[in-house]
């Protein structure tokens, strides 16, 4: 491993939804997947449930940093990265569009998938194929991939297992809510889906796209509490980003 991707400590699943869950927010739920066998508790993998009715996505970018988002920008949840350039990590590699302005073209070679969001009324996040989007199918949109699930089946080789692991940021199209979630160990992709398939199937959770962001540095995953006094981090939220998901609350 870099040493960008060593942590001095794994927190408990206990500890780190404790940390996460800050001033409590009733329209997030967070959790965890550990390990098979794992008798410490550690989380591998940790997840966060939000109501789709209850926030409005955007994506942010080039050169935005996490807790600017959260603290001058009003959002409530950030998850990051879109790809970056091995020259500059704040210049977009594929896809980035923000409220209809192309800022990065996309490309035809590696990452498959287009996460964009439709501003139509509900403001809504899906995920297309690259060869699928088109130029005004989204107000806002990355390119990210590959895809880890899709149509609700695993789509990533055993074949990954060859190539290095790193530590993950994900997301996850689901019928009422969306699913974002990074690993704090690094990992391959084909088990970061099948335990996720797992965890959708024991939760009776109808998820049918799951696609991988850049991981690395880049993974992270930040909230705010419901008060607004604190926030919660995986990943360093300083470290200004190509791209970010975000997520607000809705007015009541």
């Amino acid at each position: 491993m870099t040493a960008t991707q060593r942590f001095e400590e794994r927190l408990s699943a206990t500890g780190f939804v404790a940390a996460l869950r800050g001033g409590e927010n009733a329209d997030i739920t967070f959790s965890t997947i550990a390990a098979a066998g794992d008798g410490a508790g550690n989380a591998d993998i940790v997840l966060a449930q939000l109501a789709a009715t209850s926030f409005d996505p955007r994506i942010m970018g080039p050169g935005v940093a996490p807790v600017d988002a959260l603290t001058s920008s009003g959002q409530t949840l950030v998850l990051g990265s879109g790809f970056v350039s091995v020259f500059d990590p704040v210049s977009p590699l594929g896809l980035l569009q923000v409220q209809g302005e192309v800022l990065s073209e996309i490309t035809p070679h590696g990452y498959t998938r287009v996460l964009g969001v439709r501003d139509g009324g509900e403001r809504d996040v899906a995920i297309v194929g690259r060869n699928d989007y088109h130029q005004g199918m989204f107000e806002s949109a990355i390119q990210v991939g590959p895809g880890i699930v899709e149509g609700g089946l695993l789509d990533i080789s055993p074949r990954e297992r060859k190539l290095p692991t790193f530590v993950r940021a994900f997301v996850a199209s689901c019928s009422d809510r969306w699913i974002v979630g990074v690993t704090q160990i690094p990992m391959h992709l084909i088990d970061v889906g099948e335990r996720l398939l797992a965890f959708f199937t024991a939760e009776e959770l109808a998820c049918d796209e799951v696609v991988n962001l850049s991981g690395d540095r880049e993974a992270l995953l930040a909230v705010m509490s419901e008060d607004r006094r604190s926030i919660a981090y995986f990943g360093n939220p300083a470290l200004p980003r190509a791209s970010l998901l975000a997520f607000a609350a809705t007015a009541p």
